[in-house]
């Protein structure tokens, strides 16, 4: 069980349907997909699976490696040599258990840099309401601590993204691909022997948790409040 240090975000945004972000800041309701889920997600209102969900390794060639082909066909005797220019290579979990919990996550880089700060207009496509959650730590966990009383190993940090053309080795769970970048994801990851999701319950987030919907983000900007004074 792993929670890992994530100082830097100053807050969490959850997209999702109306109903679900009304239970999750009225009740504390999380709602935990499978992985297998997440890797066969097709477009959906514009949002794209990732087919990469369950890789545990990348192996890239170009065409100064050592790598050649031979292609025979039995019936002509005949033999085709190739040497290809670009080779990428993946491997993954064919039978992937766990589940996943993702937040969008905003980091004080991001926060203070507020005359250039803008969230990106497709994440409007996971759902039409937000709800912005002000203090992430306490949020976490409660999280933790209900995951904890349940005995469900975990762990919980952000997401890297990574190339997928020149990436070479081993990555887990909390490796994506960097056109999904724009989700400054971060990530809980249940690891468990069951295909199935798993919903749990913490207290309600009234008190420190906002809710608006998605088509909002457009015009949200962030300004410096100057509070000394005159």
């Amino acid at each position: 069980m792993k929670n890992e240090s994530n100082s830097e975000i100053m807050f969490f945004i959850k997209f999702g349907q109306k109903k679900n972000i009304l239970d999750l800041y009225e009740n504390g309701t999380l709602f935990f997909n499978t992985i297998e889920y997440f890797r066969k997600l097709e477009s959906e209102q514009g949002v794209r699976g990732d087919n990469y969900e369950g890789t545990v390794k990348l192996t890239n060639f170009s065409d100064k490696d050592n790598v050649d082909f031979k292609i025979t066909i039995p019936e002509t005797g005949k033999i085709i040599n190739l040497k290809p220019n670009k080779l990428h290579l993946r491997e993954f979990l064919s039978d992937i258990k766990g589940n996943l919990y993702s937040l969008y996550s905003l980091k004080t880089p991001e926060i203070l840099d507020f005359k250039n700060f803008k969230i990106d207009e497709r994440v409007k496509d996971f759902g039409d309401y937000f709800l912005i959650i002000h203090n992430p730590s306490r949020f976490i966990n409660s999280v933790i601590k209900e995951l904890n009383k349940k005995d469900i190993s975990y762990r919980a940090k952000l997401v890297k993204y990574y190339e997928k053309t020149e990436l070479n080795g081993e990555i887990n769970l909390f490796d994506k691909p960097s056109e999904f970048e724009y989700q400054k994801e971060f990530r809980i990851a249940l690891y468990n022997n069951q295909s199935k999701p798993i919903k749990i319950k913490i207290d309600s987030l009234k008190e420190y948790s906002s809710i608006f919907k998605s088509d909002s983000i457009e015009k949200m900007k962030i300004d410096l409040v100057d509070n000394q004074a005159d």
